[in-house]
């Protein structure tokens, strides 16, 4: 093991309150967590937007970098105190078929943290997510669900795949003792914010009694109008230009003002939901004796369930 070493990671899933977990994680005097909220270092994926690739400035926050080099990832964590724990959180380090061995092979004494959603819920969420923003230009769930793939993390359309979570936690659960795994169930634990904070606290060592300010709301729902043109200044060489020329703060007014659109609304089609019942269904019953938590009746999934 190298003498750097993160000391617990936060592998998703996605859509699954991992930017309220990196907030509340960030407020706890004995952690550190880098300014840019997803590293993907240990997962090797590829996005859409090239700006991801950009090597992240010194005192600015950004949401997700591709940090591909290990010595920049390393840099990111120089300003760790004594006697605080180092951690990074990244959704995309729940995929991939070498990811939990790559962050195994770093440190095999990493806790792992996983929030899991409903998976229809959070294929919903993610495609939402994703239409709002622009990446997604099909406005109908069932039709983006049979459109044509596109891989890549950063703006891909895996809404389905990304949801079948047996095989990407049971890498995780392969590589590391369960002791060393701690599961939070997204329904129950956005409900009961502090008893959760508090066992992960416990879980990572650090003082369990520290009180976070959650009544800040992180990641919201948020969709574009005008995307054609949005996308436009998005092309890697204005993005760029716009950045060095506009504050932050100014850029986010300047979205506000002539891209936001507060009436979007998607609806999740009654029928459509019924049939990610039965698709879902097989996956959630292998996780759940994994895991040992009644995930099918959590999420509303044990009927479904075929007896021969």
């Amino acid at each position: 093991m190298e003498s750097f070493a993160i000391d617990f990671f936060v592998v998703g899933a996605a859509r699954s309150g991992t930017t309220s977990l990196y907030n509340y994680l960030d407020q706890h005097p004995g952690i550190f967590l880098s300014k840019v909220k997803e590293l993907n270092h240990f997962s090797k994926v590829e996005s859409n937007d090239r700006t991801d690739y950009d090597r992240p400035k010194k005192g600015e926050s950004y949401h997700t970098k591709i940090i591909k080099s290990f010595e920049i990832y390393k840099g990111l964590f120089s300003q760790t105190q004594p006697g605080q724990i180092k951690g990074d959180v990244s959704p995309s380090y729940l995929w991939g078929s070498h990811t939990a061995k790559r962050i195994h092979d770093h440190n095999p004494k990493a806790k792992i943290i996983i929030t899991l959603r409903n998976p229809m819920e959070r294929a919903f969420s993610h495609f939402v997510m994703n239409y709002g923003v622009g990446y997604d230009r099909e406005a109908d769930f069932g039709k983006a669900l049979k459109a044509k793939q596109d891989r890549v993390w950063g703006g891909g359309n895996l809404y389905l795949e990304w949801s079948t979570y047996f095989e990407a936690v049971k890498s995780y659960f392969e590589l590391f003792p369960k002791e060393q795994i701690k599961l939070l169930v997204f329904e129950d634990w956005i409900k009961e914010k502090d008893q959760t904070l508090q066992e992960v606290f416990q879980f990572l060592g650090i003082d369990p009694n520290f009180t976070v300010d959650h009544t800040i709301q992180h990641n919201k729902k948020v969709a574009y109008k005008n995307i054609g043109f949005l996308n436009f200044l998005r092309g890697r060489f204005l993005k760029g230009f716009i950045k060095s020329v506009l504050p932050g703060r100014l850029r986010e007014k300047v979205k506000e003002r002539f891209f936001t659109d507060e009436n979007m609304n998607i609806e999740f089609d009654p029928k459509l939901r019924d049939e990610l019942v039965v698709y879902f269904s097989d996956d959630v019953a292998q996780l759940e004796a994994l895991v040992e938590v009644p995930l099918l009746e959590k999420w509303g999934l044990k009927q479904e369930i075929k007896h021969d």
